[in-house]
């Protein structure tokens, strides 16, 4: 936990907020907490500051914050993602929001199993859970958005283009040759399921201006491609 992030509901007066729970927890055993204690902390999507510790008991914490910036600023790409395997879809979501993703798309493709759709970590809760593990690491109080698309060709039809619009396009590609792009340019990135995109699917991203962008000449899992074609285009 880099930043202690706190929820709206969680303050009692201007500037008063008690935590509890998995939360307080983790500041009373992994952080340590004490009564004067400063933490580097955030209100979710509104701002970032800090939180002085006032009052500890058996199952919270009372904290006294103060606003001092605001947040991180989002990197400016969109991602579209095929829906992953369960496993793999909580690690590419912490990742992408760890990294300032601030607004992805999860879609369907052939290769994608239906099953995956029926994943309990796709329920609110969950995705809220595992968004919030995210940003407390990266210290960045804002949530992404989060789309789901689950018919391929309805969604490259009717609404890729206007997801994609301004922006430079580039899909995961193992043989892509396009140019690393200016840094700071809008981008939009297509990553696909194990396996990668098929043919159609690569064709009709095509057609809609996305062009191939390699990681290297080795293969990697897609948690990590994910990694390093946001390193490759953003830093």
């Amino acid at each position: 936990m880099n930043m202690l992030l706190l929820e709206k509901e969680d303050f009692s007066a201007p500037g008063k907020a008690v935590v509890r729970g998995r939360r307080f927890e983790r500041l009373r055993d992994f952080i340590h907490i004490a009564e004067g204690k400063e933490l580097k902390a955030g209100v979710r999507n509104t701002d970032c500051g800090k939180a002085v510790v006032v009052r500890i008991t058996d199952n919270e914490a009372e904290v006294a914050y103060t606003p001092l910036s605001a947040p991180p600023p989002p990197l400016p790409l969109t991602l579209i993602m095929a829906l992953q395997r369960p496993q793999t879809f909580e690690k590419v979501l912490h990742g992408a929001v760890s990294l300032g993703v601030k607004k992805i798309h999860f879609i369907h493709t052939f290769k994608v199993e239906k099953s995956y759709w029926q994943s309990s970590r796709l329920r609110p809760e969950n995705l809220r859970e595992e968004i919030t593990l995210a940003l407390e690491q990266a210290a960045d109080p804002v949530e992404p958005e989060l789309f789901f698309h689950r018919r391929f060709k309805p969604f490259a039809e009717d609404e890729l283009e206007n997801i994609a619009a301004g922006t430079l396009r580039f899909f995961g590609d193992p043989a892509g040759t396009a140019p690393v792009p200016v840094r700071g340019t809008p981008l939009t990135l297509a990553l696909g399921p194990e396996g990668g995109f098929t043919e159609y699917e690569t064709e009709t991203l095509r057609r809609h201006g996305f062009r191939g962008l390699a990681t290297g000449e080795r293969i990697l899992r897609t948690e990590f491609a994910l990694a390093a074609l946001l390193g490759k285009l953003l830093l």
